[in-house]
């Protein structure tokens, strides 16, 4: 991959192909992340909201947002034509509630896909009738360099609603002493979910093994610039967002995120 492939790999459809037939096993504690992801969103069922899914991939999120509140309408957003058109796919039966849009995250001028009324920088993105209410990501933000995560949380800050939500499920750094284990842990998880989902025993040896093949494949190395959980929790204080806070982790994987504050919120 070279250095330059702002999508880390994931134009590939062979890469976005493997994850999406693949991910609710590889990804361990998966179901558990993205139904938590949708349960820590501060709305009643029935809400008319605005949500914005970034790094959206194939929509699994945004099917479970939509499932969830049947009123909702999501806006997707992912920098790969192919993660673009299998969402499209998986979400067609949703209809008019779902707007999938093509850019990269990685490029400030990202947001200009958006509505004009929600853009950065529009006049209007601080109004509560035209912002997000809510504003989410699922393994997506760690491929960012560190410099534009900070500037990302600052825009989505922009993009937000009065008390609006930004929610983050991620890959964050490994404590270094842990390391070894942390990697023991992982491949456990994945085997038990592969036991539970496919009935398939495979040793941990094996599933090692498979990883590694597909980050050799992927040019040797893992394609993503993961950040200490710390840093990012100051990093989304320093951008205005209040009850900053990490609300689950296992492992290197967390979901963390904090609040817009405005006046009370009526529905």
């Amino acid at each position: 991959m070279p250095d330059n492939d702002t999508l880390c790999g994931w134009g590939d459809e062979a890469k976005v192909a493997y994850f999406l037939a693949n991910a609710d096993v590889i990804v361990p504690r998966r179901a558990e992340q993205i139904t938590l992801l949708v349960e820590l969103l501060p709305f009643p069922r029935d809400a008319i909201v605005s949500v914005l899914d970034l790094g959206a991939g194939f929509g699994a999120v945004t099917a479970r947002i939509l499932e969830h509140y049947p009123a909702a309408r999501v806006t997707c957003i992912d920098g790969s034509q192919a993660m673009v058109n299998h969402a499209a796919k998986n979400l067609g039966k949703y209809g008019d509630r779902v707007t999938i849009l093509k850019a990269d995250l990685a490029e400030r001028s990202w947001s200009r896909v958006l509505q004009p009324s929600v853009r950065i920088g529009a006049e209007t993105s601080g109004d509560e009738d035209h912002a997000f209410k809510a504003v989410v990501s699922a393994i997506a933000i760690h491929h960012l360099s560190d410099e534009r995560k900070r500037e990302l949380y600052r825009e989505v800050f922009q993009l937000l609603a009065p008390n609006g939500i930004f929610l983050n499920n991620d890959v964050v750094a490994t404590p270094s002493a842990l390391k070894t284990r942390f990697e023991i842990l992982n491949l456990a998880a994945i085997q038990d979910q592969e036991r539970e989902q496919r009935g398939i025993i495979r040793s941990l040896e094996e599933i090692g093994a498979e990883m590694r093949e597909r980050l050799r494949l992927a040019g040797g190395r893992h394609q993503s610039r993961i950040a200490a959980l710390g840093d990012q929790l100051e990093w989304l204080t320093d951008a205005g967002y209040k009850s900053v806070d990490c609300y689950w982790r296992y492992l290197d994987l967390a979901i963390f995120g904090g609040v817009k504050e405005g006046a009370p919120e009526t529905y």
